[in-house]
């Protein structure tokens, strides 16, 4: 009976077949790279009611962003202090956040605008249940930031109101999911899906906030770094 001669040949071509399998593989996607920011937030009408000498709001923006595997964080803007706006002015724009995204990666952002000067640890306790709130889904997220809110409004700070940005890494390609109210709030634009790729790497989105008698317009920005 003959050897198969086939078999004497199976160890040498054995690195050459992996070689073109390795080769035929596609290559998988790399993490994207996403700033978001404050592209502007103007105040149209400032908060009431005020004395007759007050034209200053002091808003700031408290911001949870909800990422894979069920990781949360939190960031107060500015760091600190508050920022100083007059009324029919509008403020340039800021860095938010920084994501790195992996294929099938999403994340939720939450930004809450407020004013007023209360005292730092319930700003934080505000901060902190809002993070708690946006992972939590046992109840709409409405109904629990406005617990998370009410030790805060009750201490004098005035909420102007909260939205919520999507963004998500689909097999590469990065999409502007969604931007919705969540409290006192108008979705004026991007409301609806995007892509960001080499061709449109910016997409922006405007929120009407109208919390505590206040008229504001916030516009967030999403672009991606190639």
């Amino acid at each position: 009976m003959f050897p198969n001669p086939g078999l004497r040949f199976a160890p040498v071509l054995a690195p050459f077949v992996a070689l073109i399998a390795a080769f035929s593989t596609p290559p998988r996607p790399s993490a994207a790279k996403v700033r978001l920011s404050i592209a502007t937030l103007h105040a149209a009408a400032l908060t009431e009611p005020r004395a007759q000498t007050d034209s200053v709001d002091q808003p700031y923006f408290l911001v949870s962003i909800a990422g894979p595997h069920a990781a949360a964080s939190m960031l107060e803007l500015p760091a600190r202090g508050h920022l100083r706006i007059h009324e029919d002015e509008a403020l340039g724009a800021r860095p938010l956040a920084d994501l790195s995204l992996e294929p099938g990666d999403s994340v939720r952002v939450l930004v809450s605008v407020l004013t007023g000067a209360v005292h730092d640890a319930e700003e934080k306790a505000a901060a902190d249940a809002s993070t708690r709130a946006l992972t939590n889904t046992s109840s709409p997220l409405a109904n629990q930031l406005k617990i998370a809110m009410s030790a805060l409004t009750a201490a004098g700070g005035r909420w102007l109101g909260s939205s919520e940005l999507v963004i998500a890494n689909d097999d590469g390609t990065v999409h502007w999911r969604a931007l919705r109210c969540v409290v006192s709030c108008n979705v004026l634009s991007g409301q609806t899906t995007a892509t960001l790729d080499t061709a449109n790497a910016k997409q922006q989105g405007a929120v009407a906030l109208s919390g505590a008698g206040a008229s504001y317009h916030m516009q967030l920005r999403a672009e991606v770094a190639r």
